[in-house]
């Protein structure tokens, strides 16, 4: 009697056990026929049924299911369920643990990888509409559909914290950045952004150490260097930047953006040396002269052209400070500041015309040209300038 007390209950576990796998089928019938109501409604009994809950075949039907009900136009069946999409990847996900022959896998990964590459054309679209919070959300849900399928997309999430950099989501840039590195993903670009959102947000000891284990990795790269001269300047560590840059260029003269670093700190030794006109007018020098050599490298760089421009200009509105606060009596002395002073700004106007030309929307150089123009009398250009920047407000 005991024996036959067994036999009958496995005999009912075997019936339950078919019935499910039943239910499974017509729920994969319904959806080959187009009928997403009963098709979901079967799945999630045979889902929420012991004899079938830890069956990879089920959750991947109701992948599939979901997906379909995600993209579907038929408002009747976009509305059976608020998340669709979230629902089809957790099942997939259900199904690929639960499918360590993988069974299914290859069908989940074509599936996944269509549903990633919609999400990354839409990452893309927002990212050329300038909607860079979009971008970023899209490229990163591109990525964690993919990783679904145990691949991690470095792109998708590099473009992600990109994106976030771009929309000042400086936390979510960090969070990706950081993902990466966890996931062994290591380039210059890498730990010079990472170091960049520290450096910007004024946290000097998280700045530091990202861009010294980006020297660690990668010894001989410019950008990693020039990362860490950024660091120095942003932290008034204006003599090691110096230095830096100084050594570098004794093993390569050939990097542009060397120079241009180079003459952005005796930039900021101009503008910092107020009082001592001979350290001041070395200091000018020296800034001219690097910037000049970028250019030589790189005769199209428009930020050189600026900034030789801009230095010319903030020179001459050093004399005029100066020359305003002469005594009435230094009649001969104020007018050959003046003298210096339109010369300053003569010198100007040819590179920030270049730069101009390069960049013809920029309103910072046409502004600048507007002054330049106006204090020289250079008349026809004003107007000029004047209707260009008219049209840009």
């Amino acid at each position: 009697m005991k024996r036959i007390t067994i036999l009958m209950v496995l005999v009912l576990s075997m019936t339950i056990s078919f019935g499910q796998k039943n239910v499974r089928q017509t729920a994969s019938n319904f959806l080959k026929s187009g009928k997403l109501d009963k098709a979901l409604e079967a799945i999630n009994e045979c889902v929420a049924n012991p004899a079938t809950i830890e069956d990879a075949r089920s959750w991947f039907i109701r992948g599939n299911i979901y997906l379909e009900i995600a993209h579907s136009k038929d408002e009747t069946y976009a509305a059976l369920d608020p998340d669709p999409l979230t629902k089809s990847l957790e099942s997939y996900q259900k199904a690929i643990q639960l499918d360590p022959k993988k069974e299914f896998y290859e069908d989940i990964f074509v599936k996944l990888s269509w549903e990633r590459n919609n999400l990354y054309n839409t990452a893309v679209d927002a990212y050329n509409k300038n909607d860079f919070s979009k971008a970023m959300q899209s490229f990163a849900n591109a990525a964690d559909v993919i990783e679904i399928a145990e691949i991690i997309d470095t792109v998708a999430y590099l473009n992600a914290a990109y994106c976030a950099s771009l929309a000042k989501d400086y936390e979510t840039a960090k969070k990706y950045y950081l993902k990466l590195l966890d996931f062994n993903y290591k380039t210059p670009a890498l730990f010079v952004s990472i170091s960049d959102i520290y450096r910007i947000e004024g946290d000097k000891e998280n700045a530091m150490k990202y861009i010294q284990m980006g020297k660690e990795e990668f010894p001989n790269d410019p950008d990693v260097f020039l990362g860490e001269t950024s660091v120095f300047l942003t932290f008034n560590l204006t003599d090691r930047a110096l230095s830096n840059l100084l050594a570098y260029i004794d093993t390569d003269t050939t990097n542009y953006s060397v120079y241009f670093a180079l003459g952005t700190i005796y930039d900021k030794i101009v503008n910092d040396t107020l009082t001592d006109d001979q350290a001041r007018k070395e200091a000018l020098e020296k800034a001219i002269k690097a910037y000049e050599k970028s250019l030589e490298l790189n005769p199209e760089y428009f930020s050189a052209l600026y900034n030789i421009g801009a230095l010319y200009v903030n020179t001459a509105a050093t004399i005029e400070t100066k020359a305003n606060s002469l005594p009435l009596d230094k009649v001969e002395e104020y007018e050959q500041m003046k003298v210096e002073l339109t010369k300053y700004l003569e010198m100007a106007a040819p590179f920030l015309e270049q730069a101009s030309t390069m960049q013809p929307d920029d309103v910072n150089t046409l502004q600048t040209l507007r002054l330049i123009y106006s204090r020289t009398g250079q008349n026809d250009k004003l107007r000029e300038v004047n209707t260009k920047i008219d049209s840009l407000q």
